[in-house]
């Protein structure tokens, strides 16, 4: 994490899917003034997050269908995604590109990219992610950092015996 936040500048986190939320159990900070921060312990919706909409992306058809038919997609910018077939094409570019994207759906001015880690049996078990403001995750520097993300989450997921 800390790699993965000095390579971007911005904040990394690390967190698990509980109870239909991401609770938060690890972050590396920024050096920026201006950065985000979620202690240990705090969660967000699924739907609504970076790590949550990672973890969406890996589960099986039958758990992603189940949370969406009994969660309510609760909304908190006007980007939150709140439409279950919104949050079905969310997760299928998810899938194709490798990392999620977070812009600005829990929290105005906040971006976020993040990828699962997965165990050895291939399940995603963990989400990791930077975070930062908008204005230092512009859209030209998306995919260079989802690429480093990416990169990290495999790192983590190797070391988990993952192939």
């Amino acid at each position: 994490m800390r790699d993965l936040m000095m390579a971007t500048g911005e904040t990394s986190n690390l967190g698990i899917e509980r109870n239909g939320e991401v609770l938060f159990v690890s972050q590396v900070e920024s050096h920026e003034t201006i950065r985000t921060f979620f202690p240990p312990g705090a969660s967000s919706p699924l739907h609504a997050s970076g790590i949550g909409k990672a973890l969406l992306s890996g589960f099986d058809e039958e758990r992603f269908e189940s949370f969406v038919r009994r969660t309510h997609l609760t909304s908190f910018t006007d980007k939150t995604i709140v439409n279950a077939d919104r949050l079905r094409e969310a997760v299928r570019q998810i899938r194709r590109q490798g990392y999620s994207f977070d812009d600005e759906e829990r929290t105005t001015g906040m971006r976020c990219v993040a990828a699962f880690i997965s165990n050895g049996y291939g399940e995603a078990v963990a989400g990791i992610s930077i975070s930062g403001p908008t204005p230092r995750l512009p859209d030209d520097r998306i995919r260079e950092i989802g690429a480093r993300v990416v990169e990290a989450a495999r790192e983590v997921s190797r070391r988990l015996g993952a192939e």
